[in-house]
């Protein structure tokens, strides 16, 4: 619109010139003729200022109908974004819900299984248990009723136990046997050691007699300080005799008796028969005779 009013001014100016030039127009003329002219020029610029306010005011009011409505698009944008989160989240609550349920009944049933089996398998052991509990019981009634005849019997010896052991404390009891080399009658080191681990018992009964008794081998003496079998195992019985009253035995308790070789223990006529031969028996006698 400002370039229409501009274009008609020039226009004006032009004819007013070409007018003045050829001399048609005087200058009253040209006064009216311009006045007129710049009235309408006037009129026409009042009417564009008009025009331009007007659409600056559409310019505004569509300014501001468009961000209202992106304002409106972004809260219902914002809402629905909204709307499908929490749409999301309870759907996703929901879903955790029936898991959870799904889960506790899936644990529940398993519980029931296992408890079910567990209890199946209590109650087998338990009747197995039962069984050999049943068994056993016989077994022990069996047992207790044979002990129970053991011990009326024992019960009823038990008189003849006793006079069993008072006579056998009564009677002669061998207390040591001890060895020697062919033709010797020397103790062995070996032979001391087992004397006096008897000296103690000797002691303890004080009432009992001792006899040692000398043996030999049968094999006849040639050469040595004795004439025969009989010397030579009467010398035996009077080593241990020595000895033992060295360890503090009263003598009037022993008694020594060579038997020479009338008792053997073993065949004459091997070597190691012999060896068991050549021996000396110590006797404790609790009655105190011989």
């Amino acid at each position: 619109m400002k370039t229409r009013g501009t274009l008609s001014v020039a226009a004006l100016l032009v004819i007013s010139i070409a007018v003045i030039g050829c001399g048609k127009l005087d200058q009253e003329e040209f006064e009216m003729w311009k006045n007129e002219h710049v009235a309408e020029v006037n009129q026409s610029n009042t009417e564009i200022k008009a025009n331009l306010t007007k659409l600056e005011g559409k310019v505004d009011q569509n300014n501001k109908d468009t961000m209202e409505a992106i304002s409106r698009a972004k809260d219902e944008a914002i809402a629905a974004s909204q709307q499908g989160d929490a749409d999301n989240i309870a759907a996703a609550r929901q879903n955790t819900k029936e898991e959870i349920a799904k889960a506790r009944a899936d644990l529940t049933k398993d519980i029931n299984s296992q408890s079910k089996e567990t209890l199946d398998s209590a109650k087998a052991e338990d009747a197995k248990i039962q069984k050999e509990v049943m068994v056993n019981s016989s077994a022990l009634k069996a047992l207790t009723a044979k002990v129970e005849r053991i011990l009326a019997a024992v019960s009823a010896n038990s008189d003849g136990i006793t006079e069993l052991k008072a006579d056998a404390a009564s009677k002669p009891m061998l207390l040591l046997t001890v060895n020697f080399s062919s033709g010797q009658t020397g103790l062995s080191s070996k032979a001391k050691e087992m004397l006096d681990g008897i000296v103690g018992q000797i002691l303890e009964n004080p009432e009992a007699a001792i006899l040692v008794e000398g043996h030999a081998d049968g094999t006849p003496v040639l050469r040595g300080g004795h004439r025969s079998n009989w010397d030579l195992s009467q010398s035996r019985a009077n080593s241990v005799v020595k000895y033992l009253k060295g360890k503090g035995i009263d003598a009037e308790r022993i008694t020594a008796v060579g038997k020479a070789h009338t008792d053997p223990v073993a065949p004459q006529n091997t070597s190691a028969g012999r060896a068991m031969n050549r021996r000396v028996e110590v006797i404790l006698n609790p009655s105190g005779a011989m």
